[in-house]
C-alpha cells in the first residue's frame, strides 16, 4: 500500500510539473513575444464597441486514468483512452471567459490480478483566464496566439464493473476469501445482476488545466488544451478504499467557431488598452483627479482676478438696478452650481450674522445667468434656490425669511462680447443677496 501510495504520489507530482511547465512556456512566450505593430481601430477593446462573444469548441484527445489500478507512472503500457469533448464559452471580458463543457470517455484500468471497465458522462463549468490579457500590454500574441489556464467545477456520472485478468468474469463478493460482500463488485448496475443498469454513480470533479489557442480567421480557431480532472471520491475503478482520489489527465486538440457577424472581431482577440482594467471595466486614470483639481485652482484664481476688476462695474449697476446699496453678490463657476469657495462663504456668514442681529430683516435672492448658458431662466432659479438651502441648511434662517426670483439672463451686467468668450468667469453667473430692512428699524432708534 505504502509503495502504490508513493506512485501516486510522483505521478501527480509529474503531471503539476508538466502543467507548470506549459504555463511558463505560455506566459513567457507571450511576454518576451509582444507584438509590434500599429493596433488598427477594430483590433483595440471598448466597452462602447460590439465585439463577437460566443463560441463553440469541439475536441478530441487521449484521457489517461490515475487510480488504484494503474501501474504507470505517467503514460498507460498497454490500452489508451481517446475522448470526445464539446464547450460553449462567453466571453466575460478580453481577459476572461465562462464555458459550459460536456466530456465522454470510456473507463479502463488493469492491475495484477482484476482490471475495471466502464463509460464516463462529465458536465463542468468552467473559467478561462487568458495569461497574456494580464500582461503590461495586454493582447494576443503576433496578433495570433492566446494562451489561457482552466479552472472549473462540474458533475462526472459513470459505469463501471471489476473483472477477473484470467477469466474475464465479473468479480463477485463470494469471490473473495473472506469479504462478507454480497453481490458483483459494479457501479451504476445491479448489484445481483450485473447486466442491468441503473442509475449512474454521480460524483463532483474539479478540472484544472492550460491551452493555447490559435487563430485562424475571424470564424475559427484551433489550439491545444492539456487537463487534469480532480476527482472528489475514489469509485471511478470502482473499489471504495483505495489509496488516494481517482483522477484523470485528458489533452484535447480542438477546433474552435466563433459565433458571430463576420464583419466583429471576437473580444478574446481585442487589445485592451490604456484605461481598462483586466475585466475590461473602464480603470480612473490616477493622475484624474489632481488635473482636475489644478484645473479648478486655475479657474478660481482666474475668477478671483476677473472679479477685482469687475467690482467697481458691478457695485455701481447693483445699484441702479436695485435702488440700493446693500447688495451682497455669490459668484458661481462656469458650468455647475458651485459657489463655495472662500470669499462667498465669508459673505454668506456676515449676511447670517446681520439677521441674528436684526431678526426682522428679510433677504430677497435674485438668480441670474449668462446669456450664453442654455435655459438661462432655469439656471438661475436653481442657482437662486442652492443659496437659499445653503442659508437654512449652515445658518439656521428662517425659510419664511427668505424670498426667491429667477430673472434668467434679462439684467445682464456684464456686456462685453470678449469677456463672455474667453469663458473664465462671468459677473451674470450669481446671486443677488439683497438686504430688506423695514422703513423703521427698532434697533436702530
Amino acid at each position: 500500500m505504502k509503495n502504490k501510495l508513493g506512485i501516486m504520489i510522483k505521478r501527480q507530482k509529474s503531471i503539476l510539473f508538466t502543467l507548470l511547465l506549459l504555463s511558463w512556456f505560455g506566459t513567457s512566450y507571450s511576454q518576451f513575444s509582444t507584438d509590434g505593430r500599429l493596433i488598427e481601430e477594430h483590433m483595440r477593446y471598448s466597452q462602447e464597441k460590439t465585439f463577437n462573444r460566443w463560441d463553440i469548441m469541439v475536441g478530441y484527445g487521449p484521457n489517461i486514468l490515475f487510480t488504484d489500478f494503474t501501474q504507470y507512472m505517467l503514460f498507460p503500457d498497454h490500452k489508451w483512452n481517446f475522448s470526445p469533448s464539446v464547450a460553449l464559452s462567453y466571453q466575460l471580458a478580453p481577459a476572461m471567459s465562462f464555458d459550459l463543457r460536456y466530456l465522454q470517455s470510456d473507463l479502463y484500468g488493469q492491475g495484477i490480478d482484476h482490471y475495471f471497465d466502464g463509460d464516463l458522462m462529465q458536465f463542468t463549468g468552467n473559467v478561462r483566464f487568458y495569461v497574456n490579457q494580464m500582461l503590461p500590454n495586454p493582447g494576443p500574441v503576433k496578433d495570433k496566439w492566446n494562451f489561457y489556464v482552466n479552472i472549473g467545477l462540474g458533475m462526472q456520472a459513470f459505469r463501471n464493473k471489476i473483472y477477473f485478468n484470467e477469466t474475464d468474469q465479473v468479480v463477485h463478493g463470494d469471490d473473495i476469501e473472506g469479504s462478507s460482500y454480497e453481490g458483483y463488485f459494479v457501479l451504476g448496475y445491479d448489484t445481483e445482476d450485473h447486466n442491468k443498469k441503473i442509475s449512474r454513480q454521480k460524483e463532483l470533479v474539479l478540472p484544472i488545466g492550460v491551452g493555447a489557442l490559435y487563430r485562424i480567421n475571424r470564424s475559427f480557431d484551433i489550439g491545444v488544451e492539456t487537463t487534469i480532472h480532480n476527482g472528489l471520491e475514489d469509485n471511478l475503478d470502482g473499489i471504495l478504499l483505495g489509496a488516494t482520489n481517482d483522477s484523470y489527465w485528458h489533452t484535447t486538440f480542438n477546433l474552435s467557431y466563433k459565433i458571430g457577424k463576420k464583419d466583429k472581431r471576437h473580444s478574446k482577440w481585442t487589445y485592451r488598452t490604456y484605461g481598462f482594467n483586466v475585466f475590461g471595466r473602464k480603470r480612473k486614470d490616477p493622475l484624474e483627479d489632481e488635473v482636475n483639481k489644478f484645473e479648478r485652482m486655475v479657474q478660481q484664481q482666474a475668477g478671483i482676478l476677473r472679479l477685482q476688476i469687475d467690482s467697481v462695474h458691478t457695485e455701481e449697476k447693483n445699484t441702479k438696478i436695485y435702488s440700493a446699496d446693500n447688495i451682497f453678490p455669490i459668484y458661481f463657476m462656469p458650468g455647475g452650481a458651485t459657489f463655495k469657495d472662500y470669499e462667498n462663504q465669508i459673505t454668506m456668514a456676515s449676511i447670517a450674522v446681520l439677521l441674528r442681529k436684526h431678526p426682522n430683516w428679510k433677504l430677497e435672492l435674485a438668480g441670474h445667468a449668462d446669456a450664453t448658458e442654455e435655459n438661462p431662466k432655469f439656471i438661475s432659479q436653481k442657482r437662486a434656490e442652492t443659496v437659499k438651502r445653503y442659508l437654512i441648511d449652515h445658518y439656521n434662517i428662517a425659510e419664511e425669511l427668505i424670498e426667491v426670483s429667477a430673472k434668467g439672463d434679462e439684467e445682464q451686467l456684464s456686456t462685453d462680447g470678449k469677456k463672455q468668450k474667453e469663458g473664465l468667469i462671468h459677473i451674470d453667473r450669481r446671486v443677488d443677496i439683497i438686504l430688506v430692512k423695514p422703513k423703521i428699524d427698532p434697533a436702530d432708534l
